[in-house]
């Protein structure tokens, strides 16, 4: 499986079967915390990035039999939103499938209405906030010199205008850097 991990066990969405899809490491930040390591292409160019092998993929693994997931996570190694496939990806797993659709974002791309429109798609999101100020945001995020903290606020606050589905902010506190008053 190229694309497809798990599924693996998740406190917040149960068994979730993950889709990484987008190249390791391809994303506008460069967080102090990701877990993948540092990002080896940064950016906010949208591309496409292997749409009809990954729903292939999926196809594939929804008829076999096996342990269905509870949610169908659209995230992985990198920034999800940079596909240009994205809604089409969530299109094809609603039409093969009932089982609902999450995708993890760090909501660097929810300034573009593009991004947004292809998220409405999907039965929940979850975008990430790592702070409430600009200085903090630049020091944990570490985002391309293009992409502000504004840019990320009004994002957020413009999906959650159009979307009508459930967003589940996340918000990552790191020790000295976000966690005081």
């Amino acid at each position: 499986m190229a694309h497809l991990f798990g599924p693996v066990p998740s406190r917040r969405l149960g068994r979730s079967l993950g889709v990484d899809l987008i190249p390791p490491k391809t994303c506008p930040y460069n967080c102090i915390y990701c877990e993948v390591g540092p990002t080896t292409c940064q950016t906010r160019e949208r591309f496409s990035f292997q749409t009809e092998d990954i729903i292939a993929e999926l196809a594939a693994h929804l008829k076999a039999p096996g342990l269905r997931p509870d949610v169908i996570t659209l995230a992985g190694s990198g920034e999800p939103t940079l596909n240009l496939g994205l809604g089409r990806i969530i299109r094809e797993i609603k039409a093969m499938s009932p089982i609902p659709v999450a995708v993890l974002t760090n909501g660097a791309l929810l300034y573009d209405p593009g991004v947004r429109r292809e998220l409405a798609a999907a039965d929940l999101v979850l975008p990430s906030l790592d702070a409430a100020r600009a200085e903090t945001y630049t020091a944990i995020n570490r985002p391309l010199p293009e992409l502000s903290f504004d840019s990320l606020q009004d994002g957020l606050r413009a999906f959650r205008r159009e979307y009508r589905g459930q967003i589940w902010l996340e918000v990552l506190l790191l020790k000295g850097l976000n966690d005081s008053r």
